[in-house]
């Protein structure tokens, strides 16, 4: 029963993580890392270097805001 609740409550945090974007660099790290010839790490023998967790941050605040919104 505990491993249940366990199983359950860890699938709702992976959901919520995903839902609200809070796994996006996990995301990206892991899409990355499957690309054939590239490497996870900085540095690395892969044809793409990985953006730091800092650099992926800024890298989407610039996506989100340097286009025109319809909002406001």
């Amino acid at each position: 029963m505990r491993a249940k609740l366990f199983l359950a409550a860890h699938r709702f945090w992976w959901w919520l993580r995903q839902v609200t974007g809070d796994a996006a660099y996990e995301n990206y790290l892991r899409h990355v890392s499957r690309r054939p010839g590239n490497s996870t790490s900085p540095g690395g023998h892969g044809c793409e270097l990985v953006e730091t967790a800092e650099q992926f941050y800024i890298e989407q605040l610039n996506r989100k805001f340097s286009r025109i919104s319809r909002c406001c």
